[in-house]
């Protein structure tokens, strides 16, 4: 039986594969992902549809990491496009030490800006204190283990496969909300077939307050090609130009 997560994509991985180049968590590279909802379309598609992409660029520095994101949500009527840099520590939830996000909103119908709507935030942290800013400053106690959700995509490729491997943090969403007590835990590999193909990936699950579950799925290179919950899923584009570059 196929494992729910991607049953729930229904069509959309009928020709999917996870791309056969190589992948090395510790180097530079950039991968791209599909934004797809998991809620039934109107016409009924199983699996709902896709609503906008993800490319995630990690460089490795000798003092730290960066990570730069760029997303794309797409709805019925608009269209939201959030563009972020951490520069993070070089420890195992990349804990971010300063960050910007630009949020930039454009209407359909027609494709223009949306007046007062765009956003930006920063933060750093400074005397273990998280410094954010938006409409105003705002300060809070960092928490001693923290990451920030976008960050997870480059978290769990250094993770090793090992029953043993648990993590406890908070995740900061959005580069605003803390959401406390996350778990991030190695649950094994599992068996699934794709395009008249068997194969076997490894599964992490993610549980905590103010989140769904999450299950992050890595091939044995450590590259993260599926991360699920109920509500949506973000799945690799192996075409995407740079898949590991």
């Amino acid at each position: 039986m196929q494992p729910r997560d991607w049953n729930a994509l229904g069509q959309r991985v009928g020709g999917w594969f996870p791309p056969a180049n190589t992948f090395d968590p510790a180097s530079a590279w950039t991968l791209t992902y599909t934004h797809e909802g998991l809620t039934p379309g109107r016409d009924g598609w199983l699996g709902g549809q896709p609503g906008g992409s993800l490319i995630v660029a990690h460089t490795p520095h000798p003092a730290g990491r960066h990570i730069k994101i760029t997303e794309q949500i797409d709805t019925v009527g608009t269209s939201t496009t959030t563009m972020a840099e951490f520069h993070c520590a070089n420890d195992t939830l990349l804990t971010p030490r300063r960050w910007n996000l630009d949020i930039h909103w454009e209407s359909k119908m027609p494709l223009v800006s949306v007046a007062g709507l765009d956003q930006k935030r920063a933060g750093r942290v400074e005397n273990n204190e998280l410094v954010l800013t938006a409409a105003k400053e705002h300060r809070r106690r960092a928490p001693q283990h923290w990451t920030a959700s976008w960050l997870l995509f480059a978290v769990l490729p250094h993770l090793p496969f090992a029953s043993e491997t648990r993590l406890h943090f908070d995740l900061l969403e959005e580069a605003e909300l803390f959401k406390p007590d996350q778990q991030l835990t190695y649950i094994g590999k599992q068996p699934l077939a794709l395009g008249g193909k068997n194969l076997s990936l490894h599964v992490f699950e993610q549980v905590g307050r103010g989140v769904l579950p999450t299950r992050w799925w890595l091939d044995d290179q450590h590259r993260v090609v599926l991360a699920a919950s109920e509500r949506h899923a973000y799945l690799l584009d192996a075409r995407a130009k740079g898949v590991a570059s």
